[in-house]
């Protein structure tokens, strides 16, 4: 209970114990010295009276006489002190006696008893004890009891007087302790209160003042100084909690939220769900992992900046903003239960991302696919509306990216088979799952076969034939591609050493291998390797390379023309092309789309697209092949409109390898066959 009181407290609680103590201290010895004092002076006066009384009995006692022995004994009377006295013969026998008022002697034994014990100093009763001697016989002995009351009594008021001393002198001795003590306590106290509000507040700005020069005032200095280092470091740690806050909750790249503090925002929403509905957008960039290694890491982070500057200007007060790593961006958009609504702002998203832009002079390709989770339609757990949320993302890819889609639960089944396809394809080159089968190309005056086009295939033990558009954008997302292209490429090359010379091969390049790859050196390298003539190979691009029109591209499309390798334009029409982009890029062949192919004999703009295709490449001196060619009427369309070349199921479908040279060995013979007859009948391959 003591070190729950205040200090002050205890300081008085120590004053008056103290004072309290010494006083009861001074009082016991005082006490014990007077008594002992006063029964000393009694024993003496006791001692005196009885040596003077037994000078005057030795008569008496020698005569026998105890009537004069009562008579001196009855003396004592005058003395109030004795009790009582006794005179004793040699024989131990009372001779004479004498009591005081109200008071008996004891008998002769009694006072053997009592004379014969150890005298007790607490007894207030004196024995003395005084023999009567004659002639140096002893005759008998005189025994006087005193009683030293009265002296004590007195030794007790003088004590008493004493203490009472004590007392006054302890009362004004703790006064003027006090008034030490509080202005001891009250600076302390002060400094206590002080430090209590600063531990409460956190303010270490407050100072306290003194003038007093003594520990005191030492006291108050270090408690300053200490408030100026806790100041100090309060300014350095509320620096190093804004940096680590900004760390854990801000992204370094962009300075939108980062992935833990989405989860946050996303758990906290979900706490106040009920009357409060949101939706999650999950987006990702198409394609960035391309612009990040075409370009450099410099420009990727330029891009991802500009995206989440983007994602700001069209997002809401109040909506979430983040990035949860690489290109993987999010948004929470609050109070929104309409999915009209939702589509409308998903819609603006699109708008701001998919749209090339200008970096450090180089015009980058941006593109952007979202997929979109309702809340709480579609789950209310962050665990399920992010999966959900994904699954969207994919199924936005898959159709065809560049697109938002809302989940819906027969998604799950499409990621399934997308990752499955991504495991497998990982070992499908080292497992020989891969095949390349190869589809001719026939001119259309002549009829003659110039070359096949390579074409790569996929078989998988468990998942079957697996279709090329659907695994060369896996391949093209899970970074696959550039070794599926180098092996398709190699392969073809290997295997056109084997034709005839006046025979070329085509071999397809993705937009991914454009941007990424050192084109010249691994086309070079694989020539050299193979032995093929570069003018035998013939590489075919997309339309989507023209998206990423960079010094980088024009370089490597111009290195491969310095090989000797011919390059065309595959899909031309169906993508972003344009008359510019075909003055830039030297392209040797167009290569016009099947889409136009089956709309030449039904549509009549089919025609005119096609016809003004044909006559623009001929304008800029390149040849022209059509694909997907199924029908003789449509062969003998384009033979009108002046096509070099086709391909497709009516001279025949791809082949595999060993089914080339039966192809061609067929194939001229119907051709002979043909002009023998005079027809120009096309024999179905």
């Amino acid at each position: 209970m003591l070190q729950d009181l205040r200090l002050r407290t205890k300081l008085r609680l120590v004053v008056i114990a103290s004072t309290l103590m010494a006083s009861l201290l001074l009082f016991a010895v005082v006490t014990l010295l007077e008594y002992n004092d006063s029964r000393h002076r009694v024993e003496e006066r006791a001692q005196g009276l009885a040596r003077v009384l037994a000078q005057n009995l030795r008569a008496p006692l020698s005569f026998e006489d105890p009537t004069a022995a009562h008579r001196v004994l009855d003396g004592l009377g005058v003395v109030p002190e004795v009790r009582w006295a006794a005179l004793l013969d040699a024989h131990a026998v009372v001779f004479a006696s004498h009591a005081a008022k109200a008071q008996t002697v004891p008998s002769a034994f009694e006072i053997g008893r009592r004379t014969a014990g150890a005298a007790d100093a607490r007894s207030a009763l004196v024995y003395t004890v005084e023999l009567v001697r004659l002639d140096g016989n002893v005759v008998g002995q005189l025994v006087v009891c005193t009683d030293a009351s009265p002296a004590f009594s007195a030794t007790l008021a003088r004590a008493a007087l004493v203490l009472l001393g004590a007392a006054v002198i302890g009362l004004l001795a703790s006064a003027a302790a006090v008034k030490v003590q509080d202005a001891m306590v009250e600076p302390i106290a002060g400094l206590a209160e002080v430090m209590d509000d600063v531990s409460r507040t956190h303010v270490y700005v407050t100072r306290v003042s003194t003038r007093r020069r003594d520990e005191v005032g030492a006291l108050y200095d270090g408690f300053n100084r200490l408030l100026g280092e806790l100041e100090s470091r309060d300014v350095v740690l509320q620096r190093q909690q804004a940096r680590l806050f900004t760390l854990a909750h801000v992204d370094a790249v962009t300075g939108l939220s980062n992935r833990h503090h989405f989860r946050l925002m996303l758990d906290e929403a979900l706490i106040h769900l009920s009357g409060h509905p949101f939706a999650i957008l999950c987006l990702d960039l198409d394609r960035f992992k391309t612009v990040n290694d075409a370009l450099g890491h410099d420009v990727g982070d330029q891009l991802l900046t500009l995206v989440g500057e983007r994602l700001k200007s069209v997002s809401r007060d109040g909506d979430l903003v983040a990035r949860l790593g690489g290109d993987e961006f999010a948004m929470v958009l609050r109070g929104l239960a309409d999915p009209q609504e939702v589509q409308r702002i998903a819609d603006r998203v699109l708008a701001a991302l998919c749209t090339a832009v200008d970096i450090a002079g180089l015009t980058v390709p941006m593109g952007v696919s979202v997929g979109i989770a309702l809340v709480p339609r579609d789950g209310d757990q962050p665990e399920q509306l992010l999966k959900n949320a994904d699954l969207a993302l994919y199924a936005a890819k898959a159709g065809g990216r560049g697109r938002a889609c809302f989940y819906d639960a027969a998604m799950s089944a499409g990621v399934v088979r997308r990752l499955q396809l991504e495991r497998a394809l990982r070992s499908a080159i080292t497992l020989e799952q891969l095949s390349v089968v190869y589809q001719p190309q026939v001119d259309l005056v002549s009829r003659a076969v110039t070359g096949f086009e390579a074409l790569v295939r996929w078989r998988h033990p468990e998942l079957g034939e697996v279709r090329p558009d659907e695994f060369i954008a896996v391949a093209e997302d899970a970074g696959l591609i550039n070794d599926i292209g180098a092996w398709v490429l190699e392969r073809a090359c290997q295997v056109a050493c084997t034709w005839p010379p006046h025979l070329s091969v085509a071999v397809n390049l993705s937009a991914v291998q454009v941007m990424t790859q050192d084109l010249p050196q691994l086309i070079g390298r694989v020539l050299a390797t193979t032995g093929l003539p570069a003018e035998r190979l013939e590489v075919e691009i997309t339309e989507s390379v023209l998206l990423n029109e960079t010094e980088a591209t024009l370089a490597q499309l111009h290195g491969l023309n310095r090989l000797g390798v011919r390059i065309a334009l595959d899909d031309f029409g169906t993508g972003y092309s344009s008359m510019a982009y075909l003055r830039r890029f030297p392209f040797d062949k167009l290569k016009i789309d099947r889409c136009f192919v089956k709309a030449l004999t039904t549509e009549a703009d089919a025609r005119v697209i096609v016809h003004a295709i044909i006559d623009m490449a001929a304008g800029l001196h390149m040849t022209t092949l059509a694909e997907g060619v199924e029908c003789e009427a449509e062969m003998a369309a384009l033979l009108e409109e002046g096509c070099a070349a086709v391909q497709g199921y009516l001279v025949a479908r791809p082949l595999r390898v060993e089914a080339v040279a039966p192809f061609l060995r067929d194939w001229a013979a119907s051709q002979r066959a043909t002009a023998e007859a005079g027809q120009a009948v096309v024999v179905l391959g």
